[in-house]
C-alpha cells in the first residue's frame, strides 16, 4: 500500500508518524518550512499521549518549496489531505500526478466545501467524506504533542466509494492506533465536525481561553447559539442531523473532553498566520444568504476574527 499525505502539519504528521511506526509499501510525507526540513533530516518524534520516534529512514519527505516528489506519479492508493483549509486546493492541485485510476482520496482539513472542491477535481468515484478529533500541536519542529486521543471518520458521500473500497484503509488506520470508524452518512459528518468546531474556536479564539472556559454558563450559551444558527442552514441543505438537544450535549462533551486544549484558532493568531474563518462562520453566513436567512452571531463572529487577521 502506497500512501501520500499532503500539507502534513501537526494532524497530517500525527498520523505519518503512526502509519511510518506501523509500516507499508511506501510512505509520502509533503510538508514546508522548518517543521518539513526537520521531518526530512531526523523524522518525527511524538509526545504526550504516546511517546515514540520514526526515522527519516521510514518515509519519502518532500519539501513545498522544492516541489512535490515524483517518483510515485501514478502509484499512490490512498491520498490525505491534512493541510489548513486555505490550503487545500493548493495541495489537491500538486496531487493530481500521484493518482491512478483506483486511487481514493480524504480530506480531514477543517471547514466546508473541500469534498466538493475534491469530488470536482478527483471524480466522485475516489473521495470519501472524512474528519478527525485527535488533538495534536507542535511545540517545536519535527515534534509533535498528541494532546487527546479521538477518532478518525470515513463515510460516503452521495454517490461516493462505500465500506467496501475503505475496508483496507480503515484496518491499517485500526493496527496503527488510530481509531478509525466508519460513517455511512458522509455529509451529516461533515457537517457534525463543522458545527463544532464554529462554535468552539472563533469564542475560544477571541477570548484566548483554554476550551473548557467555554463552559461557564453565558459562554456555553453564546456556543450554543452559534451551533444552532449553523444546524439550520445544514436542515436547509437537507443534512440529516440530530435534534438542537442533541447536538447542544454533543458540544458539551467535546468541550469538557477538551476542555485543556487550546483550539487551533487561537494558535493560528498567536502565531500570526491566517484562520480558518472563510470555511467556518464564514461559510455559514455565504450559504444561509443563499436561503434568505439571518445569522447573526456567525457573521459577528467572522468580521471580529477577520479584523484580527487583517
Amino acid at each position: 500500500m502506497n500512501i501520500a499525505i499532503l500539507g502534513a502539519g501537526s494532524i497530517g504528521s500525527l498520523i505519518a508518524a503512526k502509519i511510518s511506526n506501523f509500516g507499508i509499501g511506501n510512505l509520502l510525507i509533503h510538508a514546508r518550512g522548518e517543521h518539513g526540513s526537520t521531518i526530512a533530516l531526523s523524522g518525527i518524534k511524538v509526545q504526550g499521549e504516546e511517546n515514540f520516534s520514526v526515522s527519516n529512514d521510514n518515509m519519502i519527505v518532500s519539501l513545498d518549496e522544492v516541489g512535490i516528489y515524483q517518483g510515485l506519479d501514478g502509484k499512490i492508493d490512498y491520498l490525505l489531505i491534512t493541510c489548513k483549509a486555505n490550503d487545500v486546493e493548493n495541495m489537491i492541485n500538486k496531487s493530481r500526478n500521484l493518482l491512478h485510476q483506483d486511487s481514493k482520496v480524504l480530506c480531514l482539513s477543517n471547514g466546508l466545501g473541500h469534498i466538493e472542491k475534491c469530488i470536482e477535481y478527483f471524480g466522485p468515484q475516489r473521495v470519501f467524506s472524512s474528519s478527525i478529533s485527535h488533538g495534536a500541536w507542535r511545540p517545536e519542529p519535527g515534534v509533535i504533542e498528541w494532546a487527546g486521543k479521538g477518532i478518525i471518520s470515513i463515510g460516503r458521500f452521495t454517490d461516493g466509494p462505500g465500506l467496501n473500497e475503505a475496508e483496507e484503509l480503515i484496518d491499517l488506520l485500526s493496527n496503527c492506533g488510530l481509531n478509525p470508524q466508519w460513517v455511512e452518512d458522509g455529509r451529516s459528518l461533515v457537517w457534525s465536525k463543522v458545527l463544532l468546531n464554529i462554535s468552539i474556536n472563533p469564542i475560544a479564539a477571541l477570548i484566548g481561553c483554554k476550551n473548557g472556559n467555554l463552559l461557564q454558563p453565558e459562554l456555553f450559551e453564546l456556543c450554543s447559539s452559534v451551533m444552532i444558527e449553523g444546524a439550520n442552514i445544514a436542515r436547509q441543505e437537507r443534512v440529516n442531523l440530530p435534534s438542537d438537544e442533541e447536538l447542544i450535549s454533543r458540544l458539551s462533551h467535546v468541550i469538557e473532553s477538551t476542555k485543556n486544549n487550546y483550539c487551533s484558532m487561537l494558535q493560528d493568531i498567536k502565531k500570526g498566520r491566517s484562520t480558518e474563518i472563510e470555511f467556518l462562520n464564514q461559510a455559514i453566513v455565504q450559504r444561509a444568504e443563499r436561503y434568505g436567512v439571518s445569522t447573526p452571531r456567525n457573521h459577528l463572529l467572522s468580521e471580529l476574527i477577520k479584523s484580527i487577521n487583517s
